[in-house]
């Protein structure tokens, strides 16, 4: 990003602090990959006036499929319900998932490193992390339609179920280039330490995120991916767009006629209700694994989907482009045959044209789910980008 749109996405930060409302400025940026060398915002608007407000649920019951590192509460502690207002570092708690009818919560928590040119730069190793996460309108409705938004807490639990870091935005690294460039530190990152003794984070920790605010344990609390502190790889499926069918192109042959070689297949929820779509689809899936071997891997937050016209031509692009990708907490562990839950959620964008961001015409379409996930298998084990394909379902844009 360049020093003059930083300048821009400041400013819009100072006038929503003065309107006292949250702006959405994250949805303005491009995507990046690897190396984040602009200054992005995670929801920090408002942060500091929300800070005294955030009210999170805390309960014992339900929740996403354990992760392998194990539970969030320790076994044996009283099932009991509580509040924690203002600070909720160093609380013995479990999280439960709660959904929000009208927002949904999209992100993750980055390890890595603040540079001297004071980018952020994606490093398990690190001493920083970088919270990248806001919400989302829950019918996707484009980056600039704000819809109902809300500032977000994040929180990394330790094994023993102690929060252990929480986005408390008075802790954000703040710092100012002395290079004469002017560049600032990217709003959303904060030292990897543990926010109750002080120490280097270590090791595995579950991350949630809740919009629970101005004294209302409701809102949407969600368990994001999991945050590792140390030697390793980080990789997003995301980072694979070149697979996907593109936007203003003929469509596959094999996805037209139903050969592609997918690893995972993807049928929607029988209640979607596809002749009434307005701008996008969000709705529950089944992703089965299509062999030959079994397949783990985490649940992404949001699969995607490409609509074909009449004439064979993918008309909406995959991936919006002004977001990342991102797992959720939840894991899948298939043999050939077995499913597991997932989601699509897509705003239904036209190619790009000078950075312009349309909605697709109302119209009939053939709809089909693509999507690009890490999951490992033979015979090495290791994760790799493996394909997700559903359709076609006919869908009628209105």
């Amino acid at each position: 990003m360049s020093t003059d749109f930083g300048r821009v996405l400041r400013e819009i930060e100072a006038d929503a602090r003065g309107a006292a409302r949250g702006v959405d400025v994250d949805l303005t940026r491009s995507r990046v990959r690897r190396r984040r060398t602009q200054a992005v915002a995670s929801r920090a608007v408002g942060g500091a006036a929300a800070v005294g407000a955030v009210v999170v649920a805390i309960a014992l019951a339900g929740g996403r499929a354990p992760t392998p590192h194990g539970p969030v509460h320790p076994a044996g502690t009283p099932s009991t319900t509580a509040t924690v207002t203002a600070s909720p570092c160093g609380a013995d708690v479990a999280l439960d998932e709660v959904d929000d009818p009208d927002v949904e919560i999209r992100g993750q928590v980055v390890v890595g490193t603040l540079q001297p040119d004071l980018s952020f730069e994606d490093d398990s190793a690190g001493s920083a992390l970088h919270v990248d996460v806001s919400v989302t309108p829950d019918v996707p409705a484009g980056p600039f339609d704000g819809g109902d938004r809300s500032d977000v807490t994040t929180m990394l639990v330790a094994p023993d179920g102690r929060v252990a870091f929480w986005s408390d935005p008075a802790r954000q690294i703040s710092r100012t280039a002395t290079d004469g460039s002017g560049a600032v530190s990217p709003d959303g990152v904060y030292d990897a330490v543990d926010c109750g003794t002080g120490q280097p984070l270590t090791g595995t920790y579950r991350a949630y995120a809740t919009t629970a605010t101005n004294g209302s344990s409701g809102g949407e609390t969600t368990e994001l991916a999991p945050v590792v502190l140390g030697p390793g790889d980080q990789r997003w499926a995301g980072q694979w767009p070149d697979l996907v069918p593109t936007c203003g192109r003929p469509a596959p042959a094999d996805l037209l006629d139903g050969t592609v070689d997918a690893d995972l297949t993807v049928a929607l929820d029988p209640g979607a209700d596809l002749d009434d779509v307005r701008r996008g689809l969000h709705t529950g899936v089944t992703v089965t694994a299509a062999g030959p071997g079994r397949l783990t891997g985490r649940v992404p937050q949001a699969l995607h989907a490409v609509l074909v016209d009449r004439d064979g031509t993918v008309v909406s692009r995959v991936y919006d482009p002004t977001r990342q990708e991102y797992d959720s907490g939840a894991t899948f562990d298939v043999e050939p045959g077995e499913s597991f839950r997932a989601e699509v959620s897509q705003w239904f964008a036209t190619c790009p044209d000078a950075d312009r961001y349309q909605d697709v015409a109302p119209g009939s379409y053939d709809l089909y789910v693509y999507s690009v996930l890490l999951a490992a298998g033979a015979p090495d084990r290791s994760p790799s980008p493996r394909i997700a394909v559903g359709g076609p379902f006919p869908v009628t844009l209105r």
